[in-house]
C-alpha cells in the first residue's frame, strides 16, 4: 500500500535517483544493496548487536537510494498478503531495547554449544522480524547482522542448504507463532568457524553475493510441509529455551504498507 515513503499511487519508494518505473526501481536496488551487503560482510560494522548497530547496518546498505536510511519508520507495515502486523511504531524502540537487551544478558550467545546458540539466534532473528524497525530493507539488514553476529560467537551458517522461501516463512510464522521454525532450518546447518574445511569467511561473502537470487516462492500449503518436515527432524528444543520469559504482546491489525 503507497504510504509517505512511496511516489503518489505507487509501490516505488521515492529514491534519491528519481527512479519511477517499478522494475527498473527493483533492479537497481537489488544490486546497490548487494554491493553494500558484500562490503559489510567483509568490512563488518563494529557495534553491541542492539537497534543502534541494526540502524547503523541499515544506513550503509541504503545510503545510495534512500534519505531515511537508519531512520526507525512512522508507518505501519506488515507482510505481504499474510494479515499480519509487524508491531506498531510508537512500540518499536522499546520493543527492540526487550530483546536486545536479552540478548545482551545472553552475552550475545557466547559460549554456547550448537543447540543453544541456534535457539537463541531463532528466538532473536524471529522478535525482530516482528518488530520490523524500517519502511524497506529489513530483511537484508537483520542477514547482516546475524551473520556478523554468529561469526563473533564462532559460528557460519551454511545458507546454501537453506531454502530462501522456507526461511522467510519461518520468519513470518515466529510473528504469530513462536521461533521453532528459524532454529529447525538453522541448526542442521550450523558450523564452527574452525572446522576443518570450511572456511567461514569465504563461505559467507559468497553466500551473500547469492543471497537476492534466492527467490523461489511457493504456496504456503508447501512451505508449511517443509517447515513441519524440519521441526520433526529438530524434535528436541534447546535446554533453557528463549522466548519463554520475554513474550512480546499480540500485534494489532495491520493498517500500513507492505514491507520486507
Amino acid at each position: 500500500m503507497p504510504d509517505r515513503y512511496s511516489y503518489p499511487n505507487s509501490l516505488v519508494l521515492i529514491n534519491k535517483l528519481g527512479i519511477t518505473d517499478y522494475d527498473r526501481w527493483k533492479a537497481v536496488e537489488t544490486a546497490a544493496i548487494h554491493q553494500r551487503m558484500v562490503e559489510l560482510t567483509e568490512h563488518p560494522i563494529p557495534g553491541r548487536y542492539d537497534l543502534p548497530h541494526l540502524q547503523a547496518i541499515h544506513r550503509h546498505l541504503t545510503h545510495d537510494l534512500y534519505v531515511w536510511g537508519g531512520d526507525i519508520r512512522d508507518t505501519d507495515t506488515h507482510p505481504g498478503g499474510t494479515g499480519i502486523a509487524h508491531c506498531r511504531p510508537p512500540f518499536i524502540v522499546p520493543e527492540a531495547e526487550r530483546v536486545f537487551g536479552e540478548l545482551a544478558a545472553r552475552d550475545h550467545l557466547r559460549g554456547l554449544d550448537a543447540d543453544g546458540f541456534s535457539d537463541g539466534l531463532a528466538w532473536v532473528w524471529g522478535e525482530t522480524t516482528a518488530i520490523h524497525p524500517f519502511r524497506d530493507v529489513n530483511t537484508r539488514s537483520q542477514h547482516i547482522m546475524f551473520n556478523q553476529l554468529a561469526r563473533d560467537a564462532g559460528w557460519v551458517i551454511d545458507w546454501s542448504q537453506i531454502p530462501g522461501d522456507v526461511f522467510a516463512h519461518a520468519r513470518t510464522l515466529a510473528i504469530v507463532e513462536d521461533h521453532t521454525g528459524i532454529d529447525a532450518l538453522i541448526r542442521p546447518n550450523l558450523h564452527r568457524r574452525d572446522a576443518g574445511g570450511r572456511p567461514g569467511e569465504a563461505l559467507t561473502v559468497k553466500q551473500v553475493r547469492s543471497f537476492q537470487a534466492r527467490s523461489i516462492s511457493r504456496t504456503p500449503d508447501v512451505l508449511d510441509r517443509e517447515l513441519d518436515a524440519a521441526r520433526r527432524r529438530r524434535s528436541h528444543p534447546a535446554p533453557e529455551s528463549f522466548g519463554t520469559e520475554t513474550r512480546r504482546p499480540e500485534p494489532p491489525a495491520p493498517h500500513g504498507g507492505l514491507s520486507l
